[in-house]
């Protein structure tokens, strides 16, 4: 009768690698999850500058009033941040005065995970205002 052949390794060992590559993939797939919402936030931020720059033109154009900004940045926020991300931005804060106009807009992006922080920031766009050249 044939003997069973002695595998190596020590007794009880049997699925010890499985554990560590659900560990490994566990891990990276939570590295993953934070460079995914890493990148996010960074087009998130970018559309919220955006949209306080072209409200900040608006603004500061002859004849504008104090909800062309509001009007503006609502359009420019709606076309490119929309959903839960979009639900972040604060109200515009629009001042027009003197030789420009400025635009600063409070954003808190919440995390995806339990263990990451949220992102609050402030974005601010200034633009020079339009006015009636002088009489010579």
């Amino acid at each position: 009768m044939p003997t069973e052949a002695k595998r190596p390794g020590r007794p009880g060992e049997r699925g010890s690698v499985a554990l560590a590559g659900i560990a490994a993939i566990s891990m990276m797939f939570i590295a993953f999850v934070l460079i995914a919402q890493f990148a996010v936030w960074q087009y998130g931020r970018g559309a919220v500058q955006s949209a306080a720059n072209e409200a900040a033109r608006a603004s500061a154009s002859f004849g504008a009033d104090a909800g062309d900004c509001f009007r503006t940045f609502e359009d420019a926020r709606g076309d490119l941040l929309g959903g839960s991300l979009g639900a972040g931005v604060g109200t515009p804060q629009c001042t027009t005065g003197g030789e420009f106009a400025e635009v600063i807009v409070p954003v808190t992006f919440k995390r995806w995970v339990p263990f990451s922080p949220d992102w609050s920031f402030q974005v601010r766009a200034i633009s020079a205002t339009e006015r009636l050249p002088e009489a010579p």
